[in-house]
């Protein structure tokens, strides 16, 4: 248990305590009552006294370790609350290490004692896209990127996968863009069937600390496996940024640690920048062109783009055929993979192959 000058309530601790981080990180003093009473003044002297009268044993140390942190903490809390300019950082940071204050977490285990990676299929997490789920690996933790340009069928693509995945687990979907009724409205549209194991938060507005909030109660009341949010450009943080650009890069990091924290596998709607329109009608998407943030690249484990191929296009199906470019992939191999679009339906289903009549086995 590590903790700071800071968490002392009382200026005397902290300079007591200031002195002995002060001694130990020297070699030629020794640490001792004798060598700390020569670093402090008379009058601190009879404060210190209680080193000898009542220092907890080594049986109870950690414990007092984890109160006197634990104290710290709440103290801290409410002296936030009573701000009028309210830290939502330091907030959301304080309520973290209040929540994982008995938790023993070890800095670094032997190689060999870290359990493998499990390819086994009841460990991964299958979004219904033969093709895709051939490379994809996609498991508990990863954070999945699906981008595209407007009107290719990037929350289609998104309510599909959760769709598919609910058949047998539970997951949730975090709408900023859509009202819960309007989400209610798209997947009765696409699948004829409300899933039970759908659950939707519709917020007006979305920060990284509001975003936690929601996955913990999904994770924790309904065992949640896997959560969308639509989309990553609509979120916005309560503290400055120089610019989106750092704003952006600050979620998309905080949404991958938020996945790895409480074991769900993250889902995150992003929209494309402009660039790609430069470059001409039919242009393939790259990860250059992720909107605001080159950081999205480096923070998912997977990201995948909507394409719809124009006429002459070597991957040219028909109208009713898209694209998926898998363009990274942390845990395996990258590729296209054809898909059958149902505008009607705003629904992507398995391409069959032959023309764009082909029909999607995908519900």
């Amino acid at each position: 248990m590590c903790f700071e000058k800071c968490h002392g309530l009382c200026p005397w601790v902290s300079t007591i305590f200031s002195v002995i981080e002060e001694i130990s990180d020297r070699d030629d003093i020794p640490l001792d009552l004798s060598t700390i009473y020569s670093f402090l003044r008379e009058e601190q002297i009879k404060i210190a006294k209680f080193l000898e009268e009542d220092t907890p044993t080594d049986e109870t140390l950690d414990y007092w370790a984890k109160e006197v942190r634990k104290q710290s903490l709440q103290r801290q809390f409410k002296e936030l609350a009573n701000e009028e300019d309210i830290n939502l950082g330091r907030v959301e940071a304080i309520i973290h290490d209040l929540g994982n204050l008995g938790k023993y977490i070890p800095l670094y285990r032997p190689i060999d004692k870290i359990p493998p990676l499990s390819e086994k299929p009841e460990s991964l997490i299958r979004t219904g896209f033969t093709d895709l789920d051939q490379i994809l690996k996609f498991g508990l933790s990863n954070l999945m990127v699906i981008a595209g340009k407007t009107g290719e069928g990037k929350t289609s693509l998104g309510l599909g996968i959760l769709h598919y995945i609910s058949r047998e687990k539970p997951v949730g979907v975090v709408s900023i863009e859509m009202t819960g009724e309007e989400v209610r409205a798209r997947v009765e549209n696409s699948f004829g069937t409300l899933p039970k194991n759908l659950f939707v938060s519709d917020p007006s507005a979305l920060s990284i600390l509001e975003l936690k909030q929601i996955c913990k109660g999904m994770k924790g009341d309904q065992g949640v496996v896997a959560i969308l949010i639509d989309y990553l450009q609509l979120m916005r943080e309560r503290e400055d940024f120089r610019s989106r650009h750092l704003e952006v890069s600050h979620i998309i990091r905080r949404i991958k640690e938020i996945g790895k924290e409480l074991e769900i596998a993250m889902i995150v709607i992003s929209q494309l920048s402009r660039s790609i329109d430069h470059r001409g009608e039919g242009s393939y998407p790259t990860l250059s062109d992720l909107k605001e943030s080159g950081d999205i690249e480096f923070a998912a484990d997977k990201i995948l783009f909507i394409h719809h191929p124009q006429k002459g296009d070597e991957d040219y199906r028909g109208e009713n055929v898209k694209l998926l470019i898998l363009a990274k992939n942390r845990s395996g191999e990258t590729g296209k993979i054809k898909v059958y679009w149902n505008g009607s339906k705003t629904k992507f289903g398995n391409y069959q192959g032959g023309d764009a009549n082909g029909r999607s086995n995908h519900s």
